[in-house]
């Protein structure tokens, strides 16, 4: 397809929606750069604010121009993204967390969609880039591991999910996860999924027994909306680009995002050093991926403007869950003295 027919396609609706977490600094880089980087037709776009307190953030999404809904309610995250699908006009949906940042301009959407029209067997797309350690474990991972997954999906559907690489009549490139993953994302973020996808496996639903853990702002619902997926029957696949479109925003020297549990947030919260953006936006002819063997990781993709994501040994992306040393009160606007290091304590926030 060339762009010209690229562009005479009759392209299926887009919705695009953001949970919105106490965190401006974010989601102005999240929000700001979907805006200038995806470049499609017909998207819709609806942002969940979680009645955020944190100064100039409802200032900012009430002024800020195209935003077609703005859903303010003090929810789950689980109630929120289940109410994004509801509300959804588009037949594919992103949703999307105010922390991972859009890299790469263009109109790669249309390929994306390209593919998920003729390849219906694909649920979740990944569009941000992992770590080599993450991908390495899709892709290379050992023979007892593949045998573990060639058995649950014969047990799960029949049949079992091979990895494949896909690519649009452009040339943009996919790689299905096969058994290596569920077919959709449990977390639902930060992916684009069928909308129909997520109503017929029933939404998201949190544990009410209490066993959640506080790295775990999904109360239990990501994994629950993976034994959904499994017991559905459905052998969809996950897949991630070979040229990803986005990164995780990391300001926290042990790796991890500033994070909010409760009337907290954990970790190393700054600013972005340029005023809105962490990372540099490329467009998409500065990459070069789908002659790799393996999809870009996140160093390829992820240029940091102004500060350093941290690296571990390997010289891969460090990364932790939380770091419970650094502890602002959000509606206080102010550091607490004695942090709130005690998981246990953690654990009721």
């Amino acid at each position: 397809m060339s762009r010209q027919e690229a562009h005479d396609v009759n392209w299926p609706k887009v919705t695009f929606g953001l949970l919105s977490w106490n965190r401006l600094h974010y989601l102005r880089a999240t929000l700001e750069s979907a805006f200038s980087c995806i470049e499609y037709p017909d998207m819709e776009w609806i942002v969940s604010d979680n009645e955020s307190e944190e100064p100039g953030l409802k200032d900012y999404l009430q002024h800020r121009e195209g935003i077609h809904k703005l859903i303010v309610r003090k929810q789950t995250h689980a109630d929120a993204m289940n109410e994004l699908v509801s509300l959804a006009q588009g037949k594919y949906l992103f949703i999307w967390p105010e922390d991972v940042q859009f890299v790469v301009k263009g109109d790669w959407l249309k390929d994306v969609i390209e593919v998920l029209e003729s390849h219906p067997d694909i649920g979740s797309v990944g569009l941000d880039a992992v770590r080599r350690k993450t991908m390495n474990g899709y892709f290379k991972a050992s023979w007892r591991d593949r045998l573990a997954w060639a058995r649950r999906d014969l047990r799960c559907f029949g049949k079992l999910r091979r990895q494949r690489k896909t690519i649009s009549s452009r040339g943009f490139a996919m790689h299905s996860l096969g058994g290596a993953a569920p077919g959709v994302c449990g977390s639902g973020i930060p992916t684009l999924t069928r909308t129909e996808i997520w109503k017929e496996l029933g939404g998201w639903r949190t544990r009410k027994d209490g066993q959640t853990r506080l790295i775990d702002s999904s109360l239990g619902a990501e994994d629950n909306m993976v034994e959904t997926f499994y017991r559905s029957g459905k052998p969809l696949q996950m897949a991630m680009l070979y040229q990803p479109v986005a990164a995780d925003i990391i300001t926290d020297p042990t790796g991890c995002k500033a994070k909010v549990r409760g009337l907290y947030r954990f970790g190393d919260y700054m600013p972005a050093p340029d005023g809105v953006f962490y990372y540099r936006i490329r467009s998409l002819s500065e990459l070069n991926a789908p002659a790799r063997v393996l999809p870009l990781s996140f160093f390829d993709v992820a240029e940091p403007i102004g500060f350093q994501v941290p690296k571990d040994k390997n010289g891969d992306r460090l990364k932790s869950s939380l770091n419970t040393s650094i502890v602002y009160h959000i509606a206080e606007n102010r550091r607490i003295d004695h942090p709130l290091a005690d998981a246990k304590v953690c654990e009721r926030l």
